[in-house]
């Protein structure tokens, strides 16, 4: 099928079908093609044919598969036709195909002629080398008399019995193991059919040889590492299967196995997942923001100042283990929620020191609601170019770190898209449905193609949906369904109407402890863990009180009677004598001493004049506080309390020794980039994506007005006259004619410009030549395919008179 005709094929279509054509294969329209020629010349190139086949679901590749292999004598393009009764025999009388085959006719896929459908070249050599799983024709193997094969399955046995009995004397005991030989040949050729290709052993056993005497097995070179291959020929697997495909064919999707769980149980068990997540990522976010958080695996006093990341990228085991210990979980949970939350934009890595910092949005993200925190979280991970971002890498022999390049994966959007549809189209089916087993099993029928190159991200990606709450116990949940039609902020606010309201009271015990029993309100939390340290890794959370909690508390500038005051207006009961001692001695001794931060400081024996300066209000904007008669301090840096002392009129030597950063006493945890005067600055600025972005989510569908404009274009464009094959429709017959070993003319173009034309063979295409044999010289030549003007079949009379004519 050349572009000219299929060309002429477009242009004959009505303005529906071309719509519908544009529907099932958007990249045909998108960027817009001009012409008819430039549509047909698209929908025939292997990127384009290839991205269709992968949006096939089992039945309708399996017919074209079929259509394929029926079509394994062919010596042109198209190849013989099949009518829907012959490919509905083909597969064992199964159901009609009259709409699967319409279908990929109306994606261009099949052609329909007078006498049947025809698959295109370029659709056949997309499909690989072994449809259905039968091998390559014999011709294609070497073998000559291919006609030989026998017509069923008792043909084969009854050639491998005439070959077995050959080689036995039938008056020995070799004669009672024949039928056991059968046996074994029968399992081997069972095998042949789920996959064609052998290693055939050296020296050959007593099965292989068998199989390679009668020619049911057929040698093909060696594999990469020397080994000896085997095919099993086309004609072979055909008689085995007494010439059907060997398999049944289901129109519509196999109905899932998987039992119904409660709905009851399934909303618990998400709700209990949305609540471990969010604290689990305010715990991180605190860990990570505080600058004074412990690790118990570097020693007591030690504190995260940020995550430092690997000089090969991603953070180390040990500080993941380390900052799982702060926040007292998992290694696992903890890369899990580091992944999430840099994916949620709530963390970033600076540049300036190389390590994981909460971003600007985190302390908004913090004081926010609890499904708006959510939301947040599933709109990071659906839009996230990582996976998966729990558990190992698949192919990967390694754990896997947290935040390291090895899972980046540009598709991952749109593996999450598929996951979640599937589960929702599952839902819709079977209310209530497990969908550990029935995901996997619904991807492999609906989409087989893409369903083996990303199979190993199915289950992961499911565990990940689990504790973002989008499903419970195996089902999927309303919420996670509201996510699945991109009704994220349906599903937010359905998650905030499920969730129970944040509590603001606690429960204070004698043992110097907190306990809070559900969710506490984020403020009361945050206000809490400044005067007391969170334990228990449960729904109810305990905090404990000790003289080191409440300094902490009395270091951020509250008094005694101000956390007393909170404490009894959050209490169930009233405060214990035990905490109010300990509240009352700790403020008693807090305060001895005291620090501070400065930029600069100023000292001079004059004290009359250091009373001047302190008083003078040009230089109110320095902040000065006497510290000593001689001694002031200043809250701004060297540098600009050097400029208003100059601009008051008091000259001052400068010193270099001991100098102070102005930026000392900013924590090394917060980053500097992190502070801005414009609250409405853009955090992606501030915080770059170190990972790089990943490709859409969902496969773009054209609106009406582009299928419009599209069809309009093509109508009032004038239709070219037609033209000869093109180098690329050459190339495809090349390879086509090199899997099948057929002749070809081949007609090239040489330095000079002059124009050539051979009977050739092609072997091999690749590297931009393609390797022939010339029947008539009985060698081989390579030709660059720049040279190559146009390539097409040549039947064997044609191929006989061309000889003879070359002789006379």
């Amino acid at each position: 099928m050349t572009a000219a005709t299929l060309t002429e094929r477009f242009s004959r279509w009505t303005d529906q079908r071309l719509r519908r054509l544009f529907l099932l294969r958007p990249d045909l329209c998108h960027p817009p093609v001009p012409d008819f020629a430039a549509l047909a010349a698209r929908a025939s190139t292997q990127m384009s044919v290839l991205h269709a086949l992968d949006g096939l679901d089992r039945a309708h590749l399996d017919v074209l598969e079929a259509l394929s292999v029926l079509s394994h004598h062919q010596r042109s393009d198209p190849g013989p036709a099949a009518s829907i009764e012959e490919l509905t025999a083909f597969f064992s009388a199964g159901p009609d195909l009259t709409t699967v085959v319409t279908d990929l006719a109306d994606a261009a896929l099949v052609l329909e002629h007078d006498d049947g459908w025809h698959l295109p070249l370029p659709v056949s050599a997309a499909l690989g080398r072994y449809p259905l799983s039968f091998g390559r024709p014999a011709v294609a193997l070497g073998v000559d008399h291919q006609s030989n094969y026998p017509a069923d399955r008792e043909g084969l046995l009854e050639l491998v019995r005439s070959h077995l009995g050959a080689d036995l004397d039938a008056n020995t005991e070799q004669v009672e193991q024949v039928e056991q030989v059968l046996d074994h040949v029968a399992s081997a050729l069972d095998a042949l059919q789920s996959s064609p290709v052998a290693l055939i052993p050296e020296p050959p056993g007593r099965i292989h040889g068998l199989l390679l005497s009668t020619e049911l097995l057929v040698p093909a070179g060696q594999d990469g590492e020397g080994r000896t291959v085997a095919e099993h020929p086309l004609e072979a697997g055909l008689a085995w299967r007494n010439g059907t495909a060997g398999r049944s064919i289901d129109t519509s999707a196999p109905t899932p196995e998987a039992g119904a769980v409660p709905a009851a149980l399934s909303r618990n068990a998400a709700l209990a997942a949305i609540g471990d997540l969010l604290r689990g990522a305010d715990d991180i976010l605190t860990a990570l923001s505080s600058a004074g958080v412990a690790g118990s695996a570097a020693g007591a006093g030690s504190a995260l100042r940020g995550l430092p990341t690997l000089r090969s990228g991603g953070v180390g085991v040990r500080e993941v283990k380390r900052l799982a210990d702060a926040v007292g979980s998992s290694p696992e949970e903890a890369a899990w929620l580091l992944e999430l939350l840099a994916a949620a934009g709530l963390i970033f890595l600076d540049p300036d020191t190389s390590h994981w910092v909460p971003g600007t949005e985190s302390a908004a993200w913090r004081r926010s609601e609890r499904h708006r925190q959510w939301e947040t979280l599933v709109l990071g991970w659906m839009r996230s170019g990582r996976a998966p971002m729990l558990g190992p890498v698949p192919g990967s022999d390694a754990a896997g770190r947290a935040l390291a390049a090895d899972r980046d994966r540009p598709d991952a959007p749109r593996l999450r898209t598929a996951v979640l549809d599937t589960a929702r189209e599952l839902e819709e089916e079977r209310p209530g449905i497990a969908l550990d087993r029935a995901v996997p099993d619904r991807q492999r029928w609906r989409r087989p193609r893409s369903f083996t190159r990303t199979a190993a991200f199915t289950a992961p990606l499911l565990a990940e949906a689990a504790r973002l709450g989008l499903t419970g116990a195996s089902a999927l949940t309303p919420a996670g369904a509201l996510v699945a039609a991109d009704r994220l902020e349906e599903a937010a606010a359905d998650v905030g109407n499920a969730l129970p309201a944040p509590l603001t009271r606690v429960r204070l015990q004698g043992d110097l402890t907190a306990v809070a029993p559900g969710y506490l309100d984020p403020e009361v939390a945050r206000r809490l863990a400044t005067m007391a340290d969170a334990e228990g890794d449960g729904t109810a959370r305990v905090y404990r009180f000790s003289e080191a909690s409440l300094h902490r508390a009395l270091e951020t500038g509250a008094t005694a009677e101000e956390l007393e005051e909170f404490l009894t207006a959050h209490s169930e009961d009233e405060i214990p004598q035990s905490l109010h001692y300990l509240l009352l001695d700790t403020a008693r001794r807090h305060g001895r001493l005291t620090v501070g931060a400065s930029g600069a400081w100023l000292r001079s024996e004059d004290t009359d004049l250091l009373d001047v300066i302190v008083a003078d209000p040009a230089m109110a904007p320095a902040r000065l506080e006497r510290l000593a008669p001689t001694v002031v301090v200043a809250g701004v840096g060297q540098d600009e309390l050097h400029r208003l002392l100059t601009a008051a009129g008091h000259r001052a030597a400068r010193t270099t020794a001991h100098t102070t950063d102005p930026n000392a006493h900013t924590p090394d945890h917060v980053a500097r980039r992190d502070v801005t005067d414009d609250p409405g600055a853009d955090p992606s600025e501030a915080a770059p994506n170190p990972f790089p972005e990943p490709v859409r989510a969902v496969r773009r569908v054209p609106s009406d007005d582009e299928l419009s404009a599209q069809v309009a274009r093509l109508r009032s464009t004038p239709r070219p006259a037609p033209t000869g094959p093109g180098t690329e429709e050459a190339v495809t017959v090349l390879r086509h004619a090199a899997r099948h070993r057929l002749t070809v003319d081949l007609v090239t173009v040489d330095p000079q410009g002059q124009r050539h034309s051979r009977s050739v063979v092609p072997l091999a295409v690749a590297g931009g030549r393609v390797r022939c044999l010339v029947p008539d010289r009985e060698a081989e030549t390579v030709v660059p395919l720049h040279r190559v003007v146009s390539a097409q079949y040549i039947h064997e009379g044609n191929l006989t008179q061309m000889r003879g004519e070359s002789r006379g």
